[in-house]
């Protein structure tokens, strides 16, 4: 007999601002994500791009060089989890460790290119990396931040909209796996907004009822916590 013991109650829905939630920020180079990073609670931004940093006040940064750096700072995080200093986690960005993970299938297949391996198994390797990298640090008691450039989407020769950064099923796979993908617009004066409800041009989109409701906000956290404050009153 199983050890399964099927529920006899209704599910409760979460209510208010998530305090464990993984989110997606991504856009145009330069246009803030790093700085919009810095604006939420108690944040460790692991900076895996030389140089974002440089510019930022009122974080906690880790630089990151190499994959083993990424699981050893995970490894570092997971001895702390009962009593971390860091309310928010920040991958900047999800594009370097997919590169990173493309260099390990590469080097574990023994080929030289992308797209060399016998029935797509590069790209499942470094599929399956970049993938297990965004749920193991999804399971840490904090906010993750997922920082990725965006792209201009084309599919047969006609342009879609932004979307992120990454190769063919890796991109639709980390949008499935993460629960809120915020995207940071810009008009043409330079105003920011938040956008997480998807629109004609932009891939979007959250499982939080109340931010699918709103579908966007100001540029800044304390306008998406907002929202939640907004709903409570």
């Amino acid at each position: 007999m199983s050890g399964i013991v099927l529920p006899r109650e209704k599910n409760v829905a979460d209510k208010g601002f998530p305090e464990q939630a993984s989110w997606l920020v991504f856009g145009a180079p330069k246009v803030g994500k790093t700085s919009f990073i810095q604006q939420w609670p108690e944040p460790l931004i692991l900076n895996l791009e030389p140089g974002g940093c440089r510019y930022i006040s009122d974080a906690y940064v880790l630089d990151i060089g190499s994959l083993k750096e990424l699981r050893d700072a995970y490894a570092a995080l997971v001895a702390e989890k009962d009593k971390l200093a860091y309310k928010t986690v920040a991958i900047d960005t999800i594009d370097v460790v997919n590169d990173w993970a493309e260099e390990q299938a590469l080097a574990e297949l023994g080929i030289k290119e992308m797209g060399e391996g016998h029935h797509g198994m590069d790209w499942a390797r470094a599929r399956t990396i970049t993938l297990n990298t965004i749920k193991t640090f999804a399971a840490l008691p904090v906010n993750l931040l997922v920082i990725a450039h965006s792209r201009w989407a084309v599919v047969n020769e006609v342009a879609v909209g932004h979307t992120i950064d990454l190769p063919g099923k890796l991109g639709r796979f980390s949008m499935s796996a993460i629960e809120n993908i915020l995207f940071i617009a810009a008009d043409k004066s330079g105003a920011r907004r938040i956008v997480f409800q998807p629109t004609e041009g932009i891939e979007a989109g959250s499982r939080n009822p109340l931010l699918a409701k709103a579908g966007e906000c100001g540029f800044s956290y304390a306008a998406l916590r907002g929202l939640f404050e907004k709903e409570a009153k």
